[in-house]
């Protein structure tokens, strides 16, 4: 059974990869610092009921994700069943080859859904706060000099689950107060991928999963979002494919891409949010069954 997991991991994954063929000589082109640690996974998972045995009780827990280009490690301190219904706090930092980001907050999760309320702290390592202009290009948005990128910001998410005749619909929403370093700067938003100005920008998507398999470990589907900036007053619009495969009760993969097709800069595939495959492990205290993977 395993091996079938395995193997149906690499066929979404092909089926993802697929999708990018039309911008591949763009992508390659792509400097390091073009790269981030995708929040496009953050509302997008598999399916949990492993985690749903086990008795109500006070828990430490972890959450590892790792991509081709980026880390992810977050951890829970909660009451409830981890990974499946609780409410507690988390604290976890990533690293991207664009800068380093470390997080720590509230989280309430129920098998349908979460709601979130966290401050974010983005160090760049080599994105440089942009000047502004009504468009930004691709050359102004790699600028190598001037201030270095760093800004905190607080962030609330609500994310639910709407089960259907055939798949699920997911929806998404964030809002995001955000503090820049530097002052009379636009930035690059390290999490939405757009450049902003000012102190706030919200963010709705709509995903559309389909379980296949007995039991359904792979779900397959798209999304849809809008990224709003009122201080710009710039919209962005993207949409792309999801893949997510439940390889082990502790372990899967998520695949996922949207790219922009409506916003006010040219700043090609840097304005895509191109959330690389990655393997996603949960980990918790009092697993009935915790062995790897």
């Amino acid at each position: 059974m395993r091996i079938s997991h395995f193997a149906a991991a690499s066929v979404a994954a092909a089926s993802l990869l697929a999708t990018f063929d039309a911008g591949a000589q763009e992508l390659s082109r792509l400097g390091p610092g073009q790269f981030s640690d995708s929040a496009l996974r953050a509302g997008l998972t598999g399916r949990r009921p492993y985690w749903s045995a086990g008795d109500v009780r006070p828990f430490f827990a972890a959450v590892f994700d790792f991509g081709g280009i980026s880390t992810r490690v977050e951890a829970n301190v909660g009451y409830g069943k981890p990974h499946y219904a609780w409410a507690g706090l988390e604290a976890g930092s990533s690293l991207s080859l664009r800068g380093v980001t470390d997080f720590a907050g509230m989280r309430a999760v129920l098998p349908f859904g979460y709601a979130r309320v966290a401050g974010r702290f983005f160090e760049g390592t080599q994105q440089r706060m942009i000047a502004p202009a009504d468009v930004i290009t691709r050359p102004m948005l790699d600028v190598n000099s001037g201030p270095r990128s760093s800004y905190g910001a607080i962030d609330g998410e609500l994310s639910f689950d709407i089960p259907l005749p055939v798949g699920t619909l997911g929806v998404f929403g964030s809002a995001h107060g955000l503090f820049p370093t530097q002052k009379n700067y636009y930035f690059f938003e390290e999490g939405l991928r757009v450049v902003v100005d000012g102190s706030f920008v919200w963010r709705a998507r709509l995903n559309y999963l389909v379980a296949i398999g007995d039991p359904p470990t792979l779900r397959v589907g798209g999304l849809a979002e809008v990224v709003h900036n009122p201080s710009r007053e710039a919209v962005t619009l993207r949409t792309g494919p999801a893949v997510v495969v439940s390889l082990t009760h502790h372990l899967e993969a998520v695949g996922v891409a949207a790219f922009s097709f409506f916003g006010p800069d040219e700043i090609g595939l840097a304005g895509a949010d191109i959330g690389e495959i990655s393997l996603r492990y949960r980990w918790a205290t009092g697993d009935l069954w915790p062995e790897f993977p």
